[in-house]
């Protein structure tokens, strides 16, 4: 592109401090029209900031279903209602929240969360004249996608910056995480940044060279 990225899509991240969990916030700078990746619990906190902005979500964006990554979801919707949860359908029963809702730190009286499309992989995403694309990237979940946008991703749970997401949940899998690691994510160009669901962002680059568990040194 002629103009990069960064000149036309403003990123912020707002963190949930239970679980060092991140939420983005994108707008298309030219607008004031935003996307909302993964709110949790931090959820009243990311309507505050779209309020303060005078931004609108258009949608709200999981890759994937824990609730972690979803409670924040009902908040949004409350302020946003026209902004519809897309989700893989394959993590639709994480929004179960009777399966999980035994992890410490969550609430138990929030409203239920409830898709309003989907995300599957191969989808492009038209924002603004910007193409989002869907991929498939199983192994944390079985519904597990990563979002890519020219040379950035947000990896979800999949990749984080030195390690990857723990497989010993319900829908996990780490042969499945390797190959969407290994065989997918980098195959990305080296310079693109990675946003994680938890912690600080990375390259792939990086990853490739360093990553103990996926990376080049890792055993096996």
């Amino acid at each position: 592109m002629a103009v990069e990225l960064r000149d036309l899509v403003e990123l912020q991240v707002v963190v949930d401090p239970t679980f060092d969990e991140n939420c983005y916030v994108l707008r298309r700078r030219d607008t004031d029209r935003a996307l909302v990746v993964d709110p949790g619990l931090q959820g009243p906190e990311v309507v505050a900031l779209l309020e303060r902005q005078h931004l609108v979500c258009e949608r709200i964006l999981a890759t994937h279903g824990h609730p972690d990554h979803t409670l924040g979801v009902p908040a949004v919707q409350a302020a946003f209602p026209q902004a519809p949860l897309l989700l893989h359908p394959a993590d639709r029963s994480l929004l179960d929240r009777s399966a999980l809702m035994s992890l410490p730190g969550l609430p138990a009286d929030l409203p239920p969360v409830i898709p309003g499309g989907e995300l599957t992989g191969g989808q492009r995403l038209d924002w603004h004249g910007l193409a989002i694309e869907v991929w498939h990237t199983p192994g944390h979940t079985q519904g597990s996608v990563t979002l890519v946008l020219g040379e950035h991703c947000w990896s979800g749970d999949t990749l984080f910056r030195r390690s990857v997401g723990r497989t010993d949940l319900p829908g996990g899998s780490w042969p499945q995480l390797l190959v969407s690691v290994r065989d997918r994510l980098f195959t990305l160009a080296p310079a693109t940044v990675v946003y994680p669901g938890h912690g600080a962002r990375t390259t792939i680059a990086e990853e490739r060279r360093e990553n103990p568990f996926v990376g080049d040194r890792a055993p096996g």
